[in-house]
């Protein structure tokens, strides 16, 4: 009797649990769906609109024939894929620094990087403007990536840290007895181990560049063709167009395939219990 109450229970349990995750995934997934299903309507101008009356592919077709589109998505791949790339680098040695090395200031330079999170990046906007007017940087891509590199890495840092700091020392010190220099332990003993929480930074900072606007619709204020996606979609929905809510769509739906590409690119390296077997207890 107790077993058979024990799988009734179990398979009550299973049930709602499947119950939920099902109504979870309906949330989640209906967004989604929507936007898929405006981006195929045929001039669809009201955001109320809940299914639209009728379906054609031409919003995707004038996406190409009559915008920037593939000018606006090549640039934010390219500011994304730089910000990326000099994020991870910027926080897989500050991250070894802060959690390896001991020196002096180094709990003050973290709470310093801690503050940096504390003040909105839009707070800053009119001071960037100005500093990129004075430099020459004003609608230049390379301005977005320093900004967003700076910016996406602070706070990538704080999370970071918490990972090198469980990879064990045991590590590092066995690498030294057998004559391994700092770089060598750096890029042959942590990087490995660190490739689950590089691989997160990664995508976070491509996905943080990538969707970025306010501070690119203020340094990008001249040429059409050299906007990044966010603000020419932006332009796009109040521009010539009107309240096309179809096209606007229709692009933010092909925009977020890199996005998709990267991080199924990237998944693979989410792995649990990498360091198991690594040091012998």
């Amino acid at each position: 009797m107790e077993k058979t109450a024990q799988k009734k229970k179990k398979k009550a349990v299973s049930l709602i649990t499947h119950l939920f995750l099902i109504c979870l995934a309906v949330v989640v997934l209906l967004p989604f769906v929507y936007i898929v299903l405006i981006s195929f309507g045929r001039g669809v101008t009201s955001v109320s609109t809940v299914i639209p009356s009728s379906f054609t592919t031409r919003n995707y077709s004038q996406l190409f024939t009559e915008t920037k589109y593939l000018s606006w998505m090549g640039n934010s791949v390219l500011v994304a894929a730089g910000t990326m790339t000099v994020a991870v680098i910027i926080v897989f040695t500050s991250s070894y620094v802060l959690s390896r090395m001991r020196f002096c200031g180094r709990h003050k330079l973290f709470s310093g990087i801690l503050l940096l999170q504390v003040f909105p990046l839009v707070l800053s906007m009119v001071s960037l403007f100005k500093i990129f007017v004075a430099i020459g940087f004003l609608n230049k891509l390379s301005s977005l990536i320093i900004v967003n590199s700076v910016f996406s890495s602070a706070g990538l840092i704080l999370v970071a840290k918490g990972y090198f700091d469980a990879i064990p020392h045991s590590l590092d010190e066995a690498a030294k007895v057998d004559g391994a220099s700092r770089m060598t332990i750096l890029l042959r003993v942590i990087f490995p181990l660190a490739l689950p929480i590089l691989s997160f930074i990664a995508i976070q900072s491509f996905v943080i560049s990538y969707n970025e606007y306010a501070v690119a619709s203020a340094i990008m204020s001249e040429g059409v063709d050299t906007l990044p996606l966010a603000v020419g979609l932006q332009s796009m929905l109040h521009g010539q167009f009107g309240q096309n809510w179809s096209l606007y769509c229709a692009g933010a739906v092909l925009g977020s395939i890199p996005m998709i590409v990267l991080f199924y690119s990237l998944q693979k390296y989410f792995i649990g219990d990498l360091l198991a077997g690594g040091v012998k207890e």
